[in-house]
């Protein structure tokens, strides 16, 4: 809580004035000075000190007789410090008198920066304490002010309430059968009230199956998406709570194509007029914001809103390049895009999906993302004719084939699937290990 420079206002009697060169910006001071007490006021309304030193003598005690309230009109909360440098320790009686004046500490004949620092610190401390318990004080009493509003009203609708009784005593049967009949309303609403709030879960389902049924081209799309993010996630080591929201996000990622209408959403993409193009950009946005509507989807509708943001900065809604995507944004958006390709009708083979995966690397996709993707296929989607082991970088040898390509830790592409490793290939891969590090598993083709 240290201040860097400390404003100083330095009064002093003309017949007497210490040296004020150790009172210069080198020890964190800003100076001022002032000679004559009776119009210092003006000086310390123009410059606004955070501390003033006053120099005894003779001046200087007939202005403190009138108080320092006079020299400072400030509030008190907001006054600064005030310190009267003496030749000796006062008596107690005219230590009491001092602080009766407005003095708020004392310094000795000779001190040290250090010591007036030191003090000045103390009363900036407290000052800072005092000006959040006054914050504090303020908002308690417009908290009041709130309740006793709330208080008139609620005497005012008793009031009403009473006289429409009153009103209504010659329909008592009528009256009781609505008070029977309100009450069980008022337990049936309150029994909703807490289911809704103890399947929130359920809720998530409902909305998961709407997308199933009235969405979902490629059925079982968000289930998958779900268990590659998960994969994703718990490598990269995100927390559980991170982990159920990517979860979440990746069954909900399609609920925003509920706004579009069924006769778009079944046409060919070749198709699409540009305005229907755009719909299908901004439904991430448009699903965003329906489940931002309920506070235990905020999470999911955050990751949610950045799915349709490129690695390169051409994406939407707000064309942001790849530090600047929500990790967990960038992870829900591999996702999908892995299981999107893996059903286009020309990949035929993990070969050849690993290829075209490699092409969103920089573009549409974060290439550390990428990575994992490619981990994920050799250890998801490997068949017989398509087998992977993992070794260290220290274990590569001259006539290793990639499993998947290789980026380091910055996002930089060494090598893409199938390369054949050289002596010179697995030199640059060693000296970028030590300069940029690449995964601790190098996936080869066993």
């Amino acid at each position: 809580m240290e201040k860097e420079f400390v404003s100083l206002l330095y009064i002093y009697d003309s017949k007497i004035r210490d040296d004020l060169s150790k009172f210069s910006k080198q020890n964190g001071f800003i100076l001022n000075t002032c000679d004559d007490f009776f119009n210092a006021s003006d000086q310390v309304e123009l410059t606004a000190p955070d501390l003033i030193l006053i120099e005894s003598g003779a001046n200087t005690f007939k202005g403190l007789e009138k108080g320092v309230n006079e020299l400072i009109k400030t509030a008190s909360n907001f006054k600064p410090a005030v310190f009267l440098v003496l030749s000796e320790f006062p008596e107690p009686e005219n230590r009491l008198a001092f602080l009766g004046m407005g003095i708020d500490e004392f310094l000795i004949k000779p001190f040290f920066i250090r010591e007036l620092k030191e003090k000045y610190n103390i009363y900036h401390q407290l000052k800072h304490f005092r000006q959040k318990i006054l914050a504090r004080d303020r908002k308690i009493e417009k908290t009041f002010e709130y309740l006793d509003k709330f208080k008139n009203e609620i005497k005012k609708t008793k009031t009403e309430l009473f006289e429409e009784r009153t009103t209504l005593n010659n329909a008592l049967k009528q009256i009781n059968h609505m008070t029977v009949e309100r009450n069980r309303l008022k337990k049936e609403k309150r029994e909703l009230k807490n289911n809704l709030a103890d399947n929130m879960e359920g809720f998530g389902e409902i909305l998961s199956r709407l997308i199933k049924a009235g969405i979902e081209k490629n059925r079982g799309h968000g289930e998958r998406v779900a268990h590659i993010v998960h994969f994703i996630g718990k490598q990269l080591k995100l927390d559980e709570k991170k982990l159920e929201d990517l979860k979440k996000a990746a069954m909900l990622h399609e609920v925003g194509l509920l706004f579009i209408p069924q006769v778009i959403l079944n046409k060919a993409k070749d198709q699409l007029t540009d305005y229907e193009k755009d719909l299908f950009v901004q439904y991430p946005v448009k699903g965003a914001d329906l489940l931002s509507i309920c506070t235990e989807f905020g999470n999911c509708a955050h990751i949610i809103r950045y799915l349709n943001e490129n690695a390169d900065g051409t994406g939407s809604p707000q064309r942001l390049k790849r530090r600047y995507i929500p990790l967990l944004s960038r992870i829900l958006s591999g996702a999908d895009v892995f299981d999107t390709l893996k059903n286009e009708k020309d990949v035929t083979s993990l070969e050849r999906f690993l290829e075209k995966l490699e092409g969103f690397s920089g573009t549409r996709l974060d290439p550390n993302i990428v990575v994992w993707l490619e981990t994920y296929a050799v250890l998801h989607m490997g068949s017989d004719s398509y087998r992977v082991k993992g070794v260290g970088v220290h274990q590569l040898e001259p006539g290793m084939s990639l499993g998947t390509a290789l980026f380091t830790n910055t996002g930089t592409k060494l090598f893409s699937v199938n390369t054949l490793l050289t002596k010179d290939a697995i030199d640059k891969i060693k000296k970028y290990n030590r300069e940029y590090p690449v995964n601790e598993t190098v996936y080869i083709r066993a």
